[in-house]
């Protein structure tokens, strides 16, 4: 989870990875509120082992790591 300076809120999650199993990431901004913000995000193919991490941008924008 990440938030930015307009008290945006990025959350970011795994679906479908296991033991040596890949996956796909998932994501959804919140607005200042806890109400989500436009589509939620979606990329497959999260490599076997890997982590997701989620930072703010100093432009306002965020950014999925995997």
């Amino acid at each position: 989870m990440s938030a930015n300076a307009s008290a945006e809120t990025l959350l970011a999650w795994t679906e479908g990875m296991s033991w040596g199993k890949v996956g796909s990431v998932q994501w959804q901004i919140f607005d200042k509120n806890g109400n989500p913000k436009g589509e939620m995000g979606h990329a497959e193919g999260i490599p076997t082992w890997s982590l997701v991490a989620a930072f703010a941008r100093a432009d306002g924008g965020f950014t999925v790591v995997y």
